[in-house]
């Protein structure tokens, strides 16, 4: 792989497993708080020359954005442009990409996972406080940041 053009691998192979993860609804990630900003914006690991999750591959280390990451920022995007109601037409138009391709993303994975289904009349009909099997995301952090580092070695000795 040369990693130039349309020669790269569809994925990233990394190695990872799977882990089990209890969904809830956290005191974390606020929509509209200075510390759910902070914690919405260090999802995406960042390096000066790897902005948003970018990683550097290859001989010649051309950039990629893992899905992940990219799903992640748009989270943060459109968590931003609510805040800001709209106000902003270049944000916004970020923000409609951002939603479609999340859109795109779900539809996707196609995720099976069944969730329980309390009654109607509860304020939160769906069970959020269940068990699941996903895909192991730190692996993914760890790899992200190593390559971030690498780079950045690579970048300072040019």
């Amino acid at each position: 792989m040369g990693y130039i053009g349309s020669d790269y691998p569809q994925s990233w192979p990394i190695k990872r497993g799977n882990v089990l993860m209890a969904f809830d609804n956290p005191k974390h990630y606020a929509l509209d708080t200075t510390q759910g900003a902070l914690e919405w914006s260090s999802l995406v690991p960042s390096s000066p020359s790897s902005p948003n999750g970018t990683v550097h591959l290859g001989p010649y280390k051309q950039p990629f954005t893992v899905s992940m990451m990219h799903q992640l920022k748009c989270l943060d995007v459109i968590r931003h442009e609510t805040i800001r109601g709209g106000r902003d037409e270049d944000g916004m138009a970020l923000a409609r990409h951002c939603l479609n391709y999340l859109r795109q993303m779900v539809t996707c994975r196609a995720d099976l996972e069944l969730e329980s289904f309390q009654f109607a009349s509860h304020k939160n009909p769906i069970d959020m406080h269940g068990v699941y099997e996903c895909k192991d995301w730190s692996r993914v952090y760890e790899e992200v940041k190593k390559n971030q580092e690498e780079h950045e070695e690579w970048v300072s000795h040019r």
